[in-house]
């Protein structure tokens, strides 16, 4: 039987709240911690240890930044480390110790060829995902395949050493669970991040911001903002924040809004689908979200979302929905549907298994 390894790290101001809300989970053993990580749904689109399981696969999960859950890994391996703990060097060891077939790195900076050659006992597979740039200096020539759903990536990724790039789409977990009727409390949300490479995202949301308030003349409207960092914004904007919203509960609240927007990454914008078209159509809610003539191989726009090809039309389209209960509802309904019949976690494993499989095949 193949054994599947999968490492992921994850945001450090999720992790922060995730033990915030669960301080009893310090001293848990290391399979409660990622258990509790799974059903919390945070990037659940990219978990495959659970959909493999399903699938006769041995499966394994590291969350390799989570350093609560690496201590007791530590622990009850009888080792230790000095502190603060050296998370390569951790994750490392794990790898060594549970001698996978198979690793899947969501994160190929900090797990790149570098880190990649000092383990001991090469697995036969190395896969790495990308779905953002590349920066200067990466080193991804030990890994066997990078996957990404982004064309980008394909032509980035030879250039930092890649051997091969598969295609590969996350998908929405089926286990979300979705309650039934839909009680809408908000009008308008973004929820995310901002970087460097958000300047688009950025710009949007103010105009949006300052329509809300009915500064372009229009009709005013209700918006709230769930980002871990607003301090790009200005002031009265800051207010609107909610904070951060991860996993299941950011599903509920996309769920429950109106109008729930996407604004994809810089330079990403023009092929689709992010995943939050992903989880905003899985979660059942109605998305206005970037145009570009691929959307509809995925969904189709005004059937099963809307889109926009500039601020006005954001703008345009959030007013007019927000007036139209039972279409936008009917829109949401039927994403929804799309995406879990064709852009479901089952459906994307099965495709990440022959992927691997073929990989495997070629590399023997």
């Amino acid at each position: 039987m193949l054994r599947f390894l999968q490492v992921n790290t994850f945001y450090p101001a999720y992790l922060r709240d995730f033990y915030a809300a669960r301080p009893h989970l310090v001293s848990a053993s290391f399979q409660a911690q990622i258990d509790a990580f799974l059903d919390d749904g945070f990037s659940g689109g990219h978990m495959l240890t659970r959909e493999l399981a399903r699938r006769g696969w041995t499966t394994h999960q590291i969350i390799a930044n989570a350093v609560p859950a690496q201590r007791r890994w530590l622990a009850e391996n009888e080792l230790s480390l000095p502190e603060p703990l050296d998370i390569g060097l951790t994750t490392a060891m794990q790898i060594q110790m549970i001698r996978p077939d198979v690793v899947y790195f969501t994160d190929v900076i900090q797990f790149d060829s570098r880190f990649l050659r000092k383990i001991p006992t090469r697995p036969k597979l190395l896969l790495g995902w990308r779905g953002f740039g590349l920066p200067p200096g990466a080193d991804l020539a030990e890994y066997d395949a990078i996957v990404s759903s982004f064309d980008r990536t394909f032509v980035e990724a030879p250039k930092f050493g890649a051997k091969d790039v598969q295609r590969h789409y996350p998908g929405f977990p089926t286990d979300f669970p979705a309650a039934e009727p839909i009680v809408y409390d908000r009008d308008v949300v973004f929820s995310g991040s901002v970087t460097s490479q958000h300047a688009t995202r950025v710009a949007l949301l103010q105009l949006i911001w300052r329509a809300s308030r009915g500064e372009d003349g229009g009709r005013q409207f209700g918006f709230e903002l769930f980002m871990p960092d607003v301090s790009m914004f200005p002031a009265e904007m800051q207010a609107l924040n909610r904070g951060s919203v991860w996993g299941n509960t950011m599903l509920t609240t996309l769920r429950r809004s109106r109008v729930t927007l996407n604004i994809a990454v810089d330079g990403f914008d023009v092929q689709p689908p992010n995943m939050r078209v992903i989880e905003a159509t899985g979660a059942g809610a109605f998305l206005i979200t970037n145009a570009h003539p691929e959307l509809s191989r995925f969904f189709e726009p005004g059937e099963e979302l809307e889109t926009f090809a500039d601020a006005a039309e954001m703008i345009a389209k959030i007013r007019a929905y927000l007036s139209e209960d039972a279409k936008r509802a009917a829109i949401a309904a039927r994403g929804r549907m799309r995406c879990l019949n064709d852009h479901s976690l089952p459906v994307s494993a099965a495709a990440f298994e022959a992927m691997i499989e073929s990989k495997l095949s070629a590399n023997a």
